[in-house]
């Protein structure tokens, strides 16, 4: 037989029998949805914690820590350029993003005409720009030009409250508060419309206090006027502090600033300037740790997210096994429906499986025609599940997180909403594949069952 002629043939005999048909169908329909909703559940709840995650961090991102103290170590490890440039080469690190610190007691930073507003504390950094959107950093006015020259500088949102009025003895200071109509105060001025200005400290006059002591600015040594082309974004910049309050201007600048710096105060047998934080992208969140295993290894201390990531990831996986184990209970059920169906449909067409022996139909035919009856039942109960499931998912994201009380958990600040469930296209293939293969898997028994029936005693069947 042509298998078009056992296709139809298993389709009539379907058909012959509706409401039967419809009625095995209908459990695998409540099976395969009853997966494929338990799984977006799961889904759900795993893209809010990586959300939260995210607010706090980049996944992708290992923060290694200079000037730390490791187990096993007498002096603090410091983050050589030659343990950066190894770094670069270990798999699957796909950018590095290096910080060079100089603080506020060897440049100071003004704004304004006559130098009026000067900044009180805070340290510049030294960055590669270019890879700051790629580490989290978002902004908020501005961007990084595609040539990033010396004279440019970066500040972060609130860095700008951080300069006092040089030209005030009261009320010299301002603060980020909330004013009646919800918007912030502002700063003395708006540094993308003034210009800035940093020079390096000549900190060659000591001044006594009541303990320590300490040097002061005995004036200008170098001077450099610099222009603002961006203002950081710190509620989305990922959890890095610096969004808040800190000035970025490039690599080989903050090398300068050091170096006039060991110029202008004379300062012999100067070190050169230390990395204190460096950040390391790796290309896929499933790799992170053991990326950051082998950094640990070579005695530096490591931050990510990734453990974070690992203790939720198995409280979630543990929580998903156990709803699709009870969704998969439903489907067992379908299995054990469709399995009656079949053997059923044998005890009834007893007799027409004996004249197509008699006619000379191969047994692998009788045996196709019954396995494609039960896989057209699981994959027709497969695509109505899943359009269910669908429907389901639809009213769990528009209105379910306020029906179950679970707004703490899904609704963001700016009003919309988490999805509580999610289908992606590959869970609708997977449900399609595992509706069908369940049909083809309750139907093989029934199949065989069939093909031993023997012919005489068939055809004698009323």
């Amino acid at each position: 037989m042509r298998i078009l002629d056992i296709i139809g043939m298993s389709f009539k005999s379907l058909w012959r029998r509706k409401v039967r048909t419809l009625l095995t169908v209908l459990g695998v329909v409540i099976g395969s949805c009853a997966i494929v909703v338990m799984i977006s559940l799961g889904l759900g709840m795993d893209n809010a914690m990586k959300y939260y995650l995210t607010q706090f961090g980049d996944l992708n991102v290992i923060t290694v820590y200079g000037n730390v103290w490791t187990d096993g170590q007498t002096e603090p490890m410091k983050i050589t350029e030659e343990n950066v440039e190894y770094i670069k080469t270990i798999e699957n690190v796909e950018g590095i993003f290096p910080k060079l610190a100089i603080n506020s007691e060897m440049v100071s930073v003004c704004a304004g005409r006559g130098e009026r507003y000067r900044r009180m504390y805070g340290e510049i950094y030294g960055v590669y720009p270019e890879y700051l959107e790629k580490f989290g950093y978002k902004f908020k006015e501005g961007e990084v030009p595609e040539i990033f020259s010396q004279n440019f500088i970066i500040f972060g949102e609130q860095s700008a409250y951080n300069f006092f009025d040089t030209k005030k003895k009261r009320n010299n200071t301002t603060y980020p508060q909330e004013q009646e109509d919800g918007t912030m105060s502002d700063p003395f001025f708006n540094p993308m419309e003034e210009q800035i200005l940093v020079y390096v400290n000549n900190t060659n006059k000591f001044v006594e206090d009541n303990m320590w002591g300490h040097y002061e600015s005995a004036g200008k040594a170098y001077e450099h006027k610099m222009t603002c082309v961006g203002i950081l974004d710190a509620e989305n910049s990922g959890g890095n502090w610096e969004a808040f309050d800190g000035l970025f201007v490039s690599m080989d600048f903050a090398d300068e600033l050091y170096d006039s710096y060991v110029k202008a105060n004379k300062i012999k047998d100067a070190k050169p300037p230390e990395i204190s934080e460096l950040k390391i992208y790796v290309n896929d969140i499933n790799n992170v740790a053991t990326v950051q295993e082998q950094i640990e290894a070579m005695g530096y201390y490591c931050d990510s997210m990734e453990s974070a990531r690992q203790s939720m990831q198995g409280q979630l996986g543990s929580l998903e096994a156990m709803l699709g184990g009870l969704a998969a209970i439903s489907l067992f059920v379908a299995a054990i429906g469709i399995t009656n169906t079949m053997i059923m449909s044998i005890y009834e067409r007893t007799r027409e499986i004996g004249v197509m022996k008699v006619l000379g139909c191969k047994i692998k035919n009788i045996r196709e025609m019954f396995l494609i009856e039960a896989a057209c039942i699981g994959f027709v109960g497969g695509i109505a599940g899943v359009l269910l499931s669908f429907i389901i998912s639809f009213i769990f994201n528009k209105f379910g997180s306020s029906m179950l009380g679970l707004d703490y958990m899904y609704q963001l600040n700016d009003g919309t909403t988490l999805p509580i469930s999610l289908i992606p296209f590959w869970l609708v293939i997977v449900a399609l594949l595992f509706s069908t293969f369940v049909g083809i898997a309750s139907g093989f028994y029934p199949a065989n069952r069939a093909v031993k029936i023997s012919a005489l005693e068939a055809i004698k069947n009323e």
